[in-house]
């Protein structure tokens, strides 16, 4: 699988085949330099972000467990957040634990939101300029109850398996549920969870413009439409929700 985020500066940072992460120039084709990233063992890369509160870039690795980070002054991946041991534990980032996360974004405010999908959790890091290194803090939003199917306040709120989730435009978060072939909406404002395409007692064709999802993996926000990719293909969904 390739990813490539965009850097500060029109630089680019492209993951390849070969778990090989690349510093590209403005021209995306000139390399700049390699990054190290002895520390994974060969262990796949998930996904990654540009963290703006941090000036960094985070890497999931799910068999690791862990959350990695690059900084631009230097040439190396290094451990930025979990023990390695998996499990759901919240606190300070090096004290916390993951359970093979797959997918990671940031919202408007710089939180970094994250999918751990062996939790069945929808996750976030708390950055705090204000203190050193940002003092990152590890919090479980939605799954703190397990995999399970409930909407509702976030607290008691399930998700099944996630794998994937995408920031809106107005700083609401899409999840593709993977395990209740839904897709779920939370308002990090009030913390609310609900299901807004799908789910595992949906009757086909009777509800949801007739969409059937079958383990949605991958949700992507293009011109003010979500695109959802599943079992069946993949299908252009409208934000009636937002």
């Amino acid at each position: 699988m390739e990813l490539s985020i965009g850097l500060p500066d029109g630089l680019l940072m492209r993951l390849t085949e070969g778990n090989v992460l690349t510093l590209f120039e403005k021209d995306h084709e000139t390399v700049r330099r390699s990054v190290d990233c002895s520390v994974l063992g060969g262990e796949p890369m998930a996904d990654m972000v540009w963290s703006h509160k941090l000036s960094a870039v985070i890497v999931a690795v799910p068999t690791l467990h862990r959350l990695f980070r690059w900084d631009p002054y230097t040439d190396v991946l290094y451990e930025f957040a979990g023990t390695g041991e998996p499990g759901r534990r919240d606190g300070k980032a090096a004290q916390a634990k993951f359970d093979t996360p797959v997918s990671i974004t940031e919202d408007g405010n710089g939180t970094l939101w994250l999918i751990d999908r062996g939790s069945s959790s929808l996750r976030c890091v708390e950055i705090d300029t204000d203190k050193p290194d940002g003092a990152p803090q590890v919090c479980t939003v939605v799954g703190r109850r397990g995999a399970g199917f409930a909407d509702g306040p976030a607290e008691t709120a399930q998700l099944d398996h996630p794998e994937d989730l995408q920031i809106l435009y107005d700083g609401s978060i899409v999840v593709a549920d993977t395990g209740n072939h839904a897709i779920r909406h939370l308002d990090p404002a009030f913390r609310e969870l609900d299901t807004v395409y799908g789910g595992p007692d949906r009757t086909p064709g009777l509800d949801d413009d007739d969409v059937e999802l079958c383990r949605p993996r991958r949700v992507t926000v293009a011109d003010s439409e979500l695109w959802v990719e599943d079992d069946n293909g993949r299908h252009r969904l409208e934000l009636h929700f937002v």
